[in-house]
This record gives C-alpha cells, structure tokens and sequence, in this order.
C-alpha cells in the first residue's frame, strides 16, 4: 500500500491516537490476567498453601506489560 505525504486531519490524527492507546491498555490487561490466571492454576494443581506462583504470575505479568509499552511507545514516535 503506497503511503502519501498527505498531512491527517487533527481529528484523524487524535482517533489514531485514542484507537492505540486503547489497544495498549487492553493488551496490558490481557498479559496481567493471562499471567495471574496461570499462576492460579499451577498453585492448584501443586496443593501449595502459599500463592507462590500467583504472586511470582503477578509481577511477571505487570514487568511484561509495562515493558510492552515502553517498547511500544518508543517504536512509535
């Protein structure tokens, strides 16, 4: 697909903007929940009485996701 030099418009602009920011948020809580979730479930199969997983699944997921932003961010502007 060809790309032009054509400037957007200001309201094209901010709904490009609004439409990836959004998609971040969403994609940081999917990596969060998928990452909690697995923890979960590993802690139930292995009968621990403390979280271990679940915790360790938590802060994985939220040092990925702030990761995925950051990179995100930077290949953007």
């Amino acid at each position: 697909m060809p790309t032009s030099n054509r400037q957007q418009s200001p309201k094209k602009k901010l709904l490009d903007q609004y439409a990836r920011f959004s998609a971040m948020g969403m994609q940081m809580g999917a990596v969060i929940f998928v990452c909690i979730y697995s923890g979960m479930k590993l802690d139930e199969y292995l009968h621990w009485e403390f979280p271990v997983f679940t915790l360790a699944g938590s802060f994985i997921g939220v040092a990925g996701a702030i990761y995925s932003v950051i990179r995100q961010l930077g290949k953007n502007q």
